[in-house]
């Protein structure tokens, strides 16, 4: 059973840099993590990992993954006695991904999917669809 603890990962500029994303909290089988070297809670970047058990009468374990990037802005025009406003929520970037994991999988079925999952996010189709939002033909 892995431990709730930071995780670091790095990000997709051209000179990737790595995040931490903190423990938050941990309730049953979900934990939250948060990138917090923003300052600004409104604006950390979040990752969510639930571990399901199948429900009874289900043979299928289910492990969720979410990956939340929030976009601040600042609002323009005049200040208030001087002071800048804080910075608001302008729009979230999301990522929801479901593991559907038959409890008579093989340990090997469950790292073949996990390294498609992986690779399939790093191949230039992918790449194209998510960054440059280009549509399959």
């Amino acid at each position: 059973m892995p431990a709730f603890a930071a995780i670091t990962i790095n990000d997709g500029a051209a000179t990737p840099v790595a995040h931490t994303f903190s423990p938050n909290k941990l309730i049953g089988p979900a934990g939250d993590f948060e990138d917090r070297s923003g300052g600004i809670k409104s604006g950390y970047p979040v990752i969510k990992i639930t571990a399901n058990d199948p429900k009874p009468g289900s043979t299928i374990s289910k492990v969720d993954v979410e990956i939340t990037v929030p976009t601040l802005e600042t609002a323009t025009g005049s200040t208030s006695g001087g002071f800048a406003p804080v910075p608001t929520k302008a729009y979230d970037c999301r990522f929801v991904g479901t593991f559907f994991l038959p409890v008579r999988s093989s340990l090997q079925n469950r790292k073949d999917l996990r390294a498609y999952v992986k690779n399939l996010l790093t191949h230039s189709l992918i790449t194209d669809v998510v960054e440059t939002q280009e549509k399959l033909y």
